[in-house]
């Protein structure tokens, strides 16, 4: 609408000047350098409109090709960029495949045509490293750290060659700088953190866990039971280095964070006991045990007990007390009872334990009260011999490995997996034939976890009748 009203505006300006000029046309000499000009009005101002339009082209054209040569420019270096891409393009996806020749010939294009070599570079060591020669590679990454831009995606490249050369210092020293630069990338994070766990800087994993947090790497339970372990590994060392005092403060602390930790627990009442202060092992098992139970626990507290046996009794009735419906609260008061000669309060508990899961230590305490009460031999004898084909005990496992350690670790003495020792059972193994094994894992009932190759792996929770025999078809492992 607005470029209408110009175009009648501009029409009418000009209709009425040359009206104007038509209806006034006078009369115009210019005499000039000896000649003469005799015209009407009129005529001399449609020549200088002509001479406007003429000069408004001219300057146009020149304009044109004064910046030719930045346009031709444009045009070569759009094409430039786009065969670059191509090439880019096709060698990422030739190192998907594993095809390193056809990668590197990529490269090179991608190096012709792109300016910037930082994606030469990082496509050079990717081809590199997957053809094995990792001091190329090395060499592209290390070029990377001159530009601040690429620098980051250079120390990820050498922290990976460094990892798999289980070169453990460089790589430290690799994550350390990458975490410098982006100290919110989760990758990294993690990465450190492992390394810190392997070099046992526990200090510095605390600091590490800030970071984390503020990057959302892990959820806040998780960075609770992390933070809670690398105090009671500072704690693990003080107590190796006999600085008592500061590894009670630093089991303390890790209780606080986390109330149910177990092997805090565990270290912090055994410390008690063994420097004889066994009022408070016991107040720090009373306190565990309303949130977590453990046998290790259970121990501690009746290692810590004096008197007579009814006495240690109605002190293992106050601990059930915090716990009652517990299997460990029942199997503890069991053992207690059965060392009073409380044969009834031992028969009870033992039953109460058996019916939520019946396991060997079970069926061995059954074995001592026939004796005991009863001096019942043969029954004794067929609740050992259901004792080794029942649910094994827990004990202090790995959870990554399964390795068996005799006390609560941070980290297990075989794989170094941190913080994944746990009071746990062993996973049960049965040897079935693969057509029986088939057909047992589509009985509802059954409990298998498993099946491999005729191999059944479970934790199943065999009940008290049957937790003596093995399946129809299994054998047990022994």
């Amino acid at each position: 609408m607005i470029r209408l009203l110009t175009f009648i505006l501009i029409t009418a300006v000009l209709v009425f000047c040359t009206v104007w000029f038509a209806d006034n046309p006078g009369n115009m000499t210019i005499v000039w350098l000896g000649y003469r000009f005799d015209g009407s009005i009129g005529m001399v101002a449609l020549g200088l409109l002509a001479l406007t339009v003429v000069l408004v082209l001219a300057w146009r054209g020149w304009t044109i090709i004064a910046n030719s040569p930045g346009w031709v420019g444009r045009l070569l270096g759009s094409r430039r960029r786009k065969k670059g891409q191509q090439a880019l393009t096709m060698g990422l996806l030739e190192l998907a495949s594993g095809d390193v020749r056809q990668a590197l010939k990529h490269t090179r294009a991608v190096d012709r045509y792109l300016e910037d070599d930082t994606l030469t570079r990082l496509l050079t060591a990717q081809a590199a490293e997957l053809d094995g020669n990792n001091d190329a590679a090395k060499r592209q990454f290390e070029a990377m750290l001159e530009k601040p831009d690429s620098a980051f995606f250079g120390l990820r490249g050498l922290l990976q060659l460094a990892l798999k050369a289980d070169d453990r210092e460089a790589a430290l020293d690799y994550a350390e700088r990458a975490h410098r630069l982006r100290p919110r990338n989760p990758a990294v994070i993690v990465t450190l953190f492992d390394l810190l766990l392997t070099s046992r800087r526990w200090d510095r994993a605390l600091t590490l866990l800030v970071d984390a947090q503020k990057a959302s790497v892990f959820g806040e339970q998780e960075l609770t039971r992390r933070r809670a372990l690398l105090i009671t590994a500072k704690a693990e060392d003080a107590i190796a280095a006999g600085e008592n005092a500061e590894a009670i403060k630093l089991l303390r602390k890790a209780l606080n964070a986390s109330a149910g930790f177990t092997g805090a627990a565990v270290l912090l009442a055994g410390l008690y006991r063994d420097i004889k202060q066994d009022a408070k092992a016991r107040d720090v098992i009373l306190q565990s045990w309303q949130v977590a139970p453990s046998a290790a626990l259970g121990a501690i507290y009746r290692d810590t007990l004096t008197g007579d046996p009814l006495a240690k009794v109605k002190s293992v009735e106050k601990l059930a007390a915090t716990n009652p419906t517990h299997i460990e609260s029942q199997l503890v008061l069991a053992e207690a009872a059965l060392e009073a000669d409380l044969w009834g309060v031992a028969r009870s508990n033992l039953e109460k334990a058996m019916a939520s899961k019946a396991e060997a230590r079970h069926y061995r305490l059954l074995a001592d009260l026939e004796l005991r009460e009863n001096q019942d031999g043969a029954k004794a004898r067929d609740l050992l011999i259901k004792a080794s084909h029942a649910n094994p005990d827990p004990d202090w496992r790995c959870g990554a490995c399964g390795a068996e350690t005799d006390r609560w670790v941070v980290s297990c003495p075989s794989c170094h997996s941190f913080g994944s020792v746990d009071w746990r059972a062993p996973l049960r193994v049965h040897h079935t034939p693969a057509a029986k094994a088939s057909q047992q894992t589509t009985d509802p009932k059954a409990t298998v976890a498993i099946e491999q190759d005729g191999t059944v792996i479970d934790h199943s929770n065999d009940d008290d009748a049957t937790a003596g025999q093995p399946s129809k078809g299994n054998q047990p492992a022994g």
